[in-house]
């Protein structure tokens, strides 16, 4: 078993941690926790390290949500459904996910319909249009904006 470190060296090693991305609260608590520091210490140092900026959950909340809708293209549902692993408060979520640009989360919904849409065989609309709203359906968006984007394709004879 690796030795236990003093808090000091934790604090300092924390700190690396943090500066190398953003981490959550939770993320931080539970290394300092695998680092051999108790539940009580590992919660002081996390209070400690929010104090000084190391680590922030809005922050945090607002990096995640930015990357998983720009990076990975998830919608709001499968965004919210990820981030609740790093045990955040909803209000941080919550405001995290509104900084994301309506339009801009409309627009990446119908690139991804129509991509999908074009990638589908043409023969049976019924299936085409079942594929599509699973497959974004799977990537998190929601069902009244994918039946929204499906239709408008569907329309226009595509």
């Amino acid at each position: 078993m690796a030795r236990k470190l003093g808090i000091q060296e934790a604090k300092q090693r924390a700190g690396r941690f943090c500066a190398f991305r953003e981490r959550s609260p939770n993320e931080l608590f539970e290394k300092l926790q695998s680092w051999g520091l108790t539940g009580e210490e590992a919660s002081a140092l996390v209070a400690e390290l929010s104090r000084e900026g190391y680590v922030d959950e809005q922050r945090f909340a607002n990096a995640f949500c930015n990357d998983k809708f720009e990076f990975n293209s998830w919608g709001k549902q499968k965004i919210k459904a990820h981030v609740f692993a790093h045990k955040l408060s909803s209000e941080a979520v919550q405001n995290a996910l509104d900084r994301i640009d309506p339009q801009k989360y409309e627009q990446r919904l119908r690139n991804l319909a129509k991509s999908k849409w074009d990638k589908l065989e043409k023969d049976d609309p019924f299936k085409r249009k079942q594929k599509t709203a699973a497959y974004l359906a799977s990537k998190g968006f929601e069902m009244d904006l994918i039946w929204v984007a499906i239709n408008s394709l569907d329309s226009k004879g595509r």
